[in-house]
């Protein structure tokens, strides 16, 4: 295993807060440790009962975490269209979706198109508590300089640059955007639609 990831994982590990620019905008990860997620809700100033979304690993680890008895086929249609990618699913989650990641039996998931984070995700157990990083009510983070100003409070700020628009999340099986973001809103539709006639 490269000796950085290494590295990375530990801190993780003890319940550190690592900044990694994703292909959507500068993220804030951590473990599923609730000492951990408490961190990030203090830095960010977020409201704890504001949910935080899991980056996963792969399509299965997903599968593992979403209950998608009743998503079908919109489900299928949207992870094969758009991950790995810039769209968040809000879906009912599974016994195995860890709860203080879970609000109202629901949680988020995204499949990030990031090799070296993928890698991570999957060293780490398939999955880690992400957020944009920026304090609440503040824009996100988009360059390394930026994310230099949270040193203080971040364990390890990975080099490189991020993408320069939030996720668009959709909630299913309600089939409800709940925020705009790199996925324009058509594409979801033309998608979703494709999965009616299939259906």
């Amino acid at each position: 295993m490269d000796s950085n990831l290494q590295k990375i994982l530990n801190i993780l590990s003890r319940g550190g807060l690592v900044a990694w620019p994703t292909d959507t905008t500068w993220g804030l990860l951590a473990a599923g440790q609730p000492a951990a997620l408490e961190k990030i809700y203090s830095l960010k100033g977020r409201p704890r009962g504001k949910p935080l979304q899991l980056l996963v690993s792969s399509l299965d680890v997903a599968a593992k975490l979403a209950d998608t008895s009743s998503l079908e086929p919109a489900w299928s249609l949207l992870t094969s269209r758009f991950w790995p990618g810039a769209l968040t699913l809000v879906v009912p989650a599974t016994p195995y979706a860890p709860a203080e990641l879970t609000f109202s039996g629901k949680i988020g998931l995204r499949l990030p198109a990031d090799d070296q984070l993928r890698q991570l995700l999957a060293a780490a157990g398939g999955w880690l508590a992400a957020t944009s990083l920026n304090r609440s009510n503040q824009a996100p983070v988009r360059s390394y300089q930026e994310a230099v100003a949270f040193a203080e409070e971040v364990a390890y700020i990975h080099p490189g640059q991020s993408g320069n628009t939030a996720s668009s999340v959709f909630e299913l099986p309600e089939g409800r955007l709940l925020r705009s973001g790199a996925i324009p809103p058509h594409q979801i539709a033309a998608a979703l639609e494709e999965s009616w006639t299939k259906s």
